[in-house]
């Protein structure tokens, strides 16, 4: 006689569907489909194999050992390269769309945030390798910027780039596609532009960011004192110390999200190594999602 238990729903699978079904994400990418697993189901594995920290290999074996599939309601677990299909051929905007949805789990309006830049480490190609075959060292990490909330401490918005680039051209895409949420955003010296502030005050958003104190400009435009601008007379007018101060809190969530789930990106190539940064910070919305819910619960009752 064989005994079924019944099945336990993980809450990480709920919030993943329920994230899946605020961000309109379809089941299926094409209608000829063996529609065998879903994307949704999908989605939930690649971001549960990100919030172990291990290979694909690996995790296939532990979802079969935890006996997974029945909770997904599906004969099998996909085989590993299944999943890193899902991730090569699943667009980076998707998975960016899915981060910035996490708000609307926990229903955050009038938010102050924060933005901060920091880089996951590229274990694929080793400096040792780079070092024997040209003598050359590549650039070992992806470059990635978040716009986290200061009270929740959950990431809004990501920019992930694996050049070398400026961080204050993604100052607007970050804040403009929050522009309804966000009454306040903090930033670093990094992010001094006329541009940044403008759109801020347009959109009626506070923004808080130090001015540069540069004594003499440089060679070629002769000495002009740098606060003579009335722009910049403005800027220095209105930014609050106090305020900004918080800003501090930006670099406990990049601390968080590499203690926990790991500071370094195993993929090989340059998309895939971004679309691993993001789905980190799905891994780590849903379950900072997770506990504050518990959280807020507990004080209720």
């Amino acid at each position: 006689m064989v005994v079924l238990y019944p099945v336990r729903v993980n809450s990480f699978f709920c919030l993943v569907e329920r994230l899946c079904w605020i961000a309109r994400v379809k089941n299926t990418s094409y209608y000829h489909s063996k529609k065998m697993y879903g994307n949704i189901r999908l989605a939930f594995l690649v971001c549960y194999k990100e919030k172990l920290n291990v290979s694909y290999r690996r995790f296939v074996e532990i979802c079969d050992e935890n006996n997974v599939q029945r909770m997904l309601c599906i004969k099998r677990i996909p085989h590993f390269t299944t999943l890193q299909k899902f991730v090569q051929r699943t667009s980076k905007k998707l998975f960016e769309t899915l981060v910035r949805a996490c708000r609307k789990l926990l229903k955050l309006k009038e938010v102050t945030a924060s933005i901060d830049g920091t880089g996951f480490s590229n274990t694929n190609p080793s400096q040792y390798y780079c070092k024997r075959v040209d003598g050359k060292t590549a650039k070992n990490y992806t470059k990635t910027l978040f716009l986290a909330d200061n009270k929740t401490k959950l990431i809004l918005n990501i920019r992930t780039h694996s050049d070398n680039r400026n961080e204050t051209i993604d100052f607007i895409p970050l804040v403009r596609e929050l522009k309804t949420t966000l009454s306040c955003v903090l930033a670093d010296k990094a992010y001094d532009s006329k541009a940044n502030r403008r759109y801020c005050w347009d959109n009626n958003i506070e923004v808080h960011i130090p001015v540069r104190e540069w004594k003499q400009q440089r060679q070629g435009y002769g000495l002009k004192p740098f606060l003579k601008n009335k722009y910049r007379k403005k800027a220095a007018k209105l930014f609050n110390k106090q305020k900004y101060n918080y800003r501090a809190l930006v670099e406990s969530v990049n601390s968080a999200i590499k203690r926990t789930l790991g500071s370094y990106i195993c993929s090989k190539r340059a998309d895939n190594q971004q679309k691993q940064a993001t789905i980190k910070t799905i891994a780590y919305n849903i379950e900072h999602i997770s506990k504050t819910i518990k959280i807020r619960l507990f004080i209720y009752y």
